[in-house]
């Protein structure tokens, strides 16, 4: 355990900052330890509300019962599901070896406080914000590498022990190097901003406190501390809407793109009008390229048939539509041929390795809605030039 002082311009206040695993006994033993001798005024944990709610109402798999493919393939958040679903799904595995649910001694942490008639504060971010924000911010080269990694970790849990747990709290701050150095951007948008919005919240309600018990995760100690010293010192200033934002304003990038490509294609329609068997032969090269390769998606996704003629049905049609686009028609369809099971949703979780994913219904779906619109747009990217005469 961490001990800071600070002065937050009121009073000084003494910080006690807990470092634990979220699939550790021993973390939980030390959490009541700590609270009993510290006997805090304030009790912090890394927490926002959603999580905090799944744990005090025992539902850590109620996002399971819940998911619906429809608004995902809806709103494009396929990167966000499967990203939020495999680490949900590494940590319960390690649980799981454990016997230890994840998150078990911030459970205690909430216990405790109501027992103790201590105040609890929620001080970290909320996750979907996190998760979006680091898909936006990693480029795609990075993306891929992380989907290959999270899914060839099969061996490394197997071979997880209680004395390995312990030696990676102890070590935590080795740990989070070596992801800088593997991902800056997992880095900077999972430990550093989390550091930072944690800090400044324990910052601000050290006011009018005499004593704080933070429980955090080990690798999260160190940026904490000293992004503490920093407030204190003036050195920073911590902007939480700043760090809470998430880049919008994609659907209105899609609007202008599709409208400026219809201009292209009115542009060579206009241009191809004086010549109706030149014309006739680019419509007919259009749907084709466009729909061929929608297909093509479907097909190394190994979609369903049905999924396959959609694709190439449909294609040439979406791809000057802005609110709606191949993938997401495409994925319904597949789903419909497909159907979904909370079976298929708990075993997309619990997949072993690469193999094993692509062969889940859930992945097999969101992967065919991903590819043919992506050979949707390939397609159109092809024509954009002839279209322009080049």
């Amino acid at each position: 355990m961490h001990h800071v002082r600070i002065n937050n311009g009121h009073n000084t206040c003494d910080i006690y900052i807990l470092g634990t695993a979220h699939v550790s006994e021993e973390s939980i033993r030390e959490v009541e330890e700590a609270i009993k001798e510290i006997d805090p005024d304030l009790i912090a944990v890394e927490l926002d509300s959603e999580r905090f709610l799944a744990l005090v109402n025992g539902e850590e798999d109620k996002d399971l019962k819940s998911i619906n493919i429809l608004e995902v393939l809806k709103s494009g958040d396929i990167g966000l599901f499967l990203l939020h679903t495999v680490l949900a799904g590494f940590q319960r595995e390690i649980g799981e070896r454990f016997n230890v649910k994840p998150g078990s001694e911030m459970k205690r942490a909430i216990e405790l406080a109501k027992l103790y008639k201590k105040p609890l504060y929620l001080i970290d971010r909320p996750v979907d914000v996190t998760l979006r924000r680091a898909l936006n911010s990693m480029p795609l080269k990075e993306k891929l590498k992380l989907l290959l990694n999270l899914f060839d970790e099969g061996e490394e849990i197997a071979k997880l022990d209680r004395k390995t747990i312990r030696e990676m709290v102890d070590n935590a701050q080795e740990l989070v190097e070596i992801l800088k150095h593997l991902s800056p951007t997992l880095y900077r948008v999972f430990v550093d901003e989390r550091d930072r919005y944690m800090a400044k919240n324990i910052f601000d309600t050290s006011i009018g406190r005499e004593k704080i018990l933070v429980v955090v995760g080990a690798g999260h100690v160190k940026g904490i501390v000293d992004y503490l010293k920093k407030l204190e010192k003036g050195e920073i200033e911590i902007d939480l809407n700043e760090l809470m934002e998430v880049k919008k304003g994609r659907n209105y990038w899609k609007i202008v793109f599709s409208m400026v490509l219809i201009g292209i294609l009115i542009y060579g329609i206009y241009t191809l009008s004086s010549n109706p068997e030149v014309l006739k032969r680019f419509t007919i090269e259009w749907i084709l390229v466009n729909g061929t390769l929608s297909a093509l998606g479907v097909i190394l996704a190994r979609g369903k048939l049905p999924s396959v003629i959609t694709a190439f049905l449909v294609a040439p049609i979406t791809s000057l539509i802005p609110v709606i686009g191949a993938g997401y028609i495409v994925g319904l369809v597949e789903l419909k041929c497909r159907g979904i099971s909370l079976e298929d949703i708990q075993h997309l979780l619990r997949c072993e390795g690469l193999r094993d994913l692509l062969d889940n219904k859930v992945m097999r779906v969101l992967m065919v809605a991903a590819l043919s619109s992506l050979g949707s747009a390939i397609g159109t990217f092809y024509f954009i030039p002839r279209f322009l005469g080049f």
